[in-house]
């Protein structure tokens, strides 16, 4: 497993996404799907902030195997790029979430071939190998966040009156 067997995939995954989501009207980004979940521009600003993150971990335990790693889901800048970035315009957070990709490729691209068997210890699900830490917490947590973001648009298509194409 390398860096350019993953990031054809996650490229394709952040593209299709972003691809749909220049398409919708504005107010869309801003609407909960049902009270006290993420509306389509929190998944965004998380996404944008989750690319870099994971990916930097990962090649952190790379370089220094054995090395504690990640966060909890109340960490706080988990959340702050959240409520930071949460009421972002469409033409702010795209290119957000791009710059972000490109970060994360970079840092995925500097993990030597033999490293990604390293094993760094993370706070909930304990021992994990880079190449699982990767595919967990970057290419699947991104595809996770792109079904969550159309299932979000499918749950305002049932529920409201106006038009979510």
């Amino acid at each position: 497993m390398t860096a350019d067997d993953l990031i054809p995939g996650l490229e394709r995954t952040v593209e299709d996404l972003l691809g749909e989501i220049e398409q919708l009207p504005v107010d869309v980004l801003y609407r909960e799907p049902t009270p006290g979940e993420w509306p389509v521009m929190s998944t965004l600003a998380h996404l944008a902030e989750l690319l870099p993150y994971w990916a930097h971990e990962a090649a952190d335990v790379a370089h220094a195997p054995g090395k504690d790693f990640g966060r909890t889901h109340d960490d706080p800048r988990r959340l702050g790029a959240i409520e930071q970035h949460g009421h972002d315009s469409i033409a702010d957070i795209l290119p957000r979430i791009r710059d972000g990709l490109v970060e994360c490729e970079a840092a995925l691209r500097t993990i030597p071939s033999d490293a990604w068997d390293a094993v760094g210890q993370h706070p909930t699900r304990g021992a994990m190998t880079v190449e699982r830490l990767v595919q967990s917490f970057v290419v699947n947590h991104a595809a996770e966040h792109a079904a969550q973001i159309r299932a979000t648009l499918e749950t305002l298509r049932a529920s409201q009156s106006s038009q979510v194409p």
